[in-house]
C-alpha cells in the first residue's frame, strides 16, 4: 500500500500539469492575444469587438508564429500545474492524518464506554432532555455542572453526554431539539453557558468540548482539567462543593471541604 503512494503523487501533479497547461494553453493564450491585439491597435474596447477579434485571433494562436508565446504560457501553465499537484498531495496527506486521529480518538471514546465509569470517567444521558418524563428538564443542568465541579475538584476526567449508566449510546437527538440552535455550535454553547452560570466565567477555560460519532450517532465528550482553585456549584439557594470520588461526585461540608483541600494532591 505506501509503494503505491510515489505513484499516486506523480499521477495527481501530472494531471495537475495538464489541466493547467491545457488551460493556459488554450484558453490563456489566446486571450491574451486579443488583449495585446487592443492595446497594439490603440482600438477602443468594446464586448462586441473583443468577440469578432477572438473568433479571428482564436485559430492564429495556435499557428506556428505563434508557437514562442503559446509555449512559454504553457511552460507557465505546466509549473502552475506541478506547484497545485503538491498542494493537493498535501491537502489529502493532512485529510489521511486527521481521518486516522479521528478514528484513534473515536476507538479511544468507545472503550471508555465499554470499561464503565470510573475515577476519570462519567456517563449522562443528556443536558436537557428527560428521558424519565420524556420532556426537557432543566434540572438536569445542575447535575451536569455538579459533576464537572466533581472532576475539577479532583483529578479531572471526562464527561460523557449521550450514554446511559450501562453504556448504552443514546445519542444527542433529544438533547438537540431542546435547543435553539438544533446542533453542534448550539449543543457547545449550551454546555459552556451552564458552566459559566453554576461555575463561574474562569471554569469554561479548564473544559473542553467535543463531539464524536458512535454507532451512527452523536456522543459530547467534555475534557475536564483539575483545577488549582476551589470550584463550587452556585444554583439560587446554595454554593456546594463538590468531589469526585470512586466512580461518584459528593457534595462536602466546609469542614470536610477544607480538610479536602489542604491535603488534595493534584
Amino acid at each position: 500500500m505506501q509503494s503505491k503512494k510515489p505513484l499516486r503523487n506523480i499521477k495527481t501533479i501530472a494531471v495537475q500539469v495538464l489541466i493547467w497547461a491545457g488551460i493556459f494553453y488554450f484558453l490563456v493564450h489566446p486571450f491574451t492575444m486579443v488583449l495585446y491585439w487592443f492595446e497594439y491597435s490603440n482600438t477602443v474596447f468594446s464586448f462586441s469587438l473583443f468577440q469578432n477579434v477572438l473568433k479571428t485571433r482564436f485559430l492564429e494562436s495556435f499557428t506556428f508564429d505563434m508557437s514562442g508565446m503559446g509555449g512559454l504560457l504553457t511552460l507557465l501553465g505546466g509549473f502552475l500545474g506541478i506547484l497545485s499537484g503538491l498542494f493537493w498531495i498535501n491537502l489529502k496527506r493532512k485529510n489521511e492524518l486527521i481521518g486516522t486521529q479521528q478514528q484513534l480518538l473515536v476507538r479511544d471514546i468507545e472503550e471508555l464506554i465499554e470499561s464503565g465509569e470510573n475515577e476519570r470517567v462519567e456517563f449522562k444521558s443528556s443536558i436537557r432532555y428527560d428521558y424519565y418524563r420524556k420532556t426537557t428538564n432543566k434540572e438536569l443542568e445542575l447535575v451536569i455542572a455538579k459533576t464537572i465541579t466533581g472532576f475539577m475538584n479532583a483529578k479531572g476526567g471526562k464527561l460523557i453526554i449521550g450514554v446511559d449508566d450501562d453504556g448504552n449510546i443514546l445519542g444527542l437527538e433529544n438533547d438537540f431539539k431542546t435547543l435553539k440552535h438544533k446542533n453542534r455550535d448550539g449543543y457547545e454553547r449550551e454546555v459552556f453557558r451552564i458552566i459559566s452560570t453554576q461555575l463561574g466565567h474562569e471554569a469554561c477555560f479548564s473544559n473542553q468540548v467535543l463531539f464524536y460519532g458512535l454507532n451512527e450517532k452523536e456522543v459530547c465528550v467534555i475534557n475536564i482539567e483539575p483545577s488549582e482553585k476551589p470550584i463550587y456549584v452556585s444554583d439560587t439557594e446554595n454554593t456546594t462543593f463538590y468531589v469526585r470520588t470512586g466512580n461518584a461526585t459528593y457534595p462536602l461540608t466546609v469542614k470536610e471541604a477544607v480538610n479536602y483541600l489542604e491535603n488534595r494532591k493534584l
